[in-house]
């Protein structure tokens, strides 16, 4: 190998993880991008209205939308997750009863199955992200809902007081 390091993967394997940093980027920034304000949002009303208003903007979309969506999105990820952790693995060694049990089972595991023949087998990574995903979203909403909710109790003065931007150091 190259520099006296081996590779074991195939070239596609490799190509096919690049799937895995795309999504690790994406799964574990999505709430940090949220609580800097750096998502998109559609301001059709949310600029024209009071500072009052937009707070309770903020808790509705927090409690009807974010918590909902979030929700719904991890039942479907904890299921894939435990779905891939309940597979019985397969072995050369199984009798046939047992092998074609595992048949049934592996006919509809079909999110676990790779883009070509040597490609990435790690594809639990996945599901592992989605999970955590949709934990670290759902605590962003409960923590949104709360800032929203404190500075609508509060007023006007206290816009921004809880949040907790980053900064370069320039400013």
């Amino acid at each position: 190998g190259p520099l006296g390091t081996a590779f074991s993967q195939d070239l596609s394997w490799w190509g096919e993880e690049l799937k895995l940093y795309n999504a690790i980027v994406v799964c574990l920034c999505v709430s940090y991008t949220f609580a800097q304000g750096s998502h998109v949002r559609v301001d059709l009303v949310y600029s024209a209205v009071s500072h009052r208003t937009r707070r309770v903007i903020d808790m509705f979309g927090s409690l009807f939308f974010m918590i909902p969506a979030i929700t719904i999105t991890y039942l479907y990820a904890w299921f894939f997750m435990w779905r891939h952790l309940m597979t019985p693995t397969v072995t050369a060694t199984s009798d046939l009863d047992r092998m074609l049990m595992q048949a049934r089972i592996f006919r509809w595991n079909v999110e676990t199955i790779g883009f070509s023949p040597n490609g990435f087998n790690a594809y639990f990574l996945f599901k592992i992200l989605i999970v955590a995903f949709c934990v670290m979203v759902f605590l962003q909403a409960i923590a949104f809902f709360w800032r929203s909710y404190l500075e609508w109790i509060e007023g006007e003065e206290s816009a921004g007081k809880y949040a907790d931007y980053d900064t370069t150091g320039d400013e």
